[in-house]
């Protein structure tokens, strides 16, 4: 569609890496902890796209294959690979955390972790098999059963519970600073061919 066209050029600043890698980080921050260094490559594979409602052929920048390879302030390895397209089946986002007492695996239909209804599978210590965990009704109650409505009504009522009583636990304009700084990382490694640190 013409109106997404936009998306196409790196320079725009909504692409792959951003938007939906970006809310990954987002995501992957928040739960194993801050990036110390990244290793890239950003490729557009596709370089022309057709916009159907027009039939016009754009030409294509932005990348469609976000490939990263890091270390976290733990000093627990990390690795992010989103390509452009639709996943063949319902498992367009596949996220493996591997612990010490066993393994999580983050399931979705695409890598919009914002956006999409996630569920999650484990296994622990001596377990062959990864079997569905359930996530307790009363995570999910009273909000909206549609998930980016009810991710926001979620997040509103963090930021008022934080307003109210002096705490800090909803996502902060820094969070997104930080996830910014290891986009920028992102990049710098992708286009010098380094290691790079979020500066």
């Amino acid at each position: 569609m013409a109106a997404w066209a936009y998306l196409l050029d790196r320079a725009n600043g909504a692409t792959m890496l951003t938007i939906p890698a970006g809310h990954m980080l987002a995501a992957l921050t928040s739960v194993l902890g801050e990036v110390a260094e990244v290793s890239a490559v950003l490729a557009a594979r596709r370089t022309t796209a057709l916009v159907a409602d027009t039939g016009e052929t754009l030409p294509v920048s932005a990348p469609d294959q976000v490939l990263v390879s890091g270390v976290l302030v733990s000093g627990a390895p990390v690795s992010i690979h989103y390509r452009g397209g639709a996943a063949r089946d319902e498992d367009g986002l596949f996220w493996e955390i591997n612990g010490t007492e066993g393994d999580i695996r983050v399931l979705g239909p695409s890598g919009h972790t914002e956006m999409v209804q996630l569920s999650l599978k484990g296994a622990r210590n001596g377990e062959k098999a990864f079997r569905p965990l359930e996530v307790p009704a009363l995570y999910r109650s009273g909000w909206p059963q549609d998930v980016v409505p009810g991710n926001v009504a979620r997040l509103y009522a963090r930021m008022a519970r934080d307003l109210r009583e002096g705490t800090l636990t909803a996502p902060s304009f820094d969070d997104a600073v930080a996830v910014h700084r290891v986009i920028a990382a992102i990049e710098k490694a992708a286009e010098g061919g380094s290691r790079t640190a979020p500066a």
